[in-house]
């Protein structure tokens, strides 16, 4: 009785430590600087400024700030953003860096080009399946789409 009581106590005390009651995921850090971390967010437009800018343009070099809406839930390799109530879709240059895949609602400053992009079905469904999209949703994709888009050399998110 008593190696009973032993064991269920260790095993008690095993469980405990390694649950915290948060995942592994949730305990990770968001606030900081991401890609290119050479430049500072001084000289950041607003969302209306970048879309005027873009308006009279192909695409813009700029930073800019919002909140982000959703990240890649694969591996962080992109993320949606809220700039100036238009939802942006914001893939990283080269591929070569990723945010926490707990990013959604901090605010982050972006610096990078901004564009409008026709997105392919493939794409499409590609990012739906990032997202955890469900099966409905990814089958109602059947056309390609015109999308705000960012390609950011660097990421600060608050």
């Amino acid at each position: 009785m008593k190696k009973n009581i032993l064991l269920f106590i260790v095993a008690a005390s095993f469980i405990a430590c390694n649950n915290s009651g948060q995942s592994e995921e949730t305990q990770e850090m968001v606030a900081g600087r991401y890609g290119d971390s050479t430049w500072t967010s001084e000289s950041t437009l607003t969302g209306e400024e970048m879309m005027d800018s873009l308006a009279a343009n192909d695409s813009v070099y700029v930073t800019v700030k919002g909140n982000i809406k959703a990240a890649c839930q694969a591996k962080g390799c992109w993320m949606s953003m809220d700039i100036a109530g238009n939802e942006m879709f914001v893939k990283f240059k080269d591929y070569s860096f990723f945010v926490p895949k707990n990013s959604a609602e901090h605010n982050a400053t972006i610096r990078g080009w901004a564009y409008l992009d026709t997105v392919s079905v493939k794409d499409q469904i590609e990012y739906a399946k990032d997202a955890e999209a469900t099966e409905e949703e990814i089958t109602a994709i059947i056309a390609p789409k015109i999308e705000l888009t960012f390609t950011a050399e660097g990421v600060i998110i608050d």
